[in-house]
């Protein structure tokens, strides 16, 4: 397949990209370049407001023990 740049020097893809997605470049050879489409990666925390405070929540629990330990890493 050929693709041609426009005056803007813009290529459009033979299947639509959309806002946001992420595409990996590599050179291949001598003037050769192989464009891979890179998946998003699934949210593993959501954010959300309780009582006036921003609470994350995940699928994964951790312990109180947990937390302080983790706290006690930042300065």
């Amino acid at each position: 397949m050929i693709v041609t740049a426009d005056a803007r020097c813009r290529v459009t893809l033979p299947k639509p990209a959309h806002p946001g997605d992420a595409f990996d470049l590599e050179k291949t050879g001598s003037g050769q370049f192989l464009l891979t489409r890179l998946e998003k990666p699934a949210r593993k925390v959501t954010l959300g407001r309780e009582n006036g405070f921003l609470v994350a929540t995940s699928a994964k629990r951790i312990t109180m023990a947990e937390t302080h330990k983790l706290m006690n890493q930042f300065p």
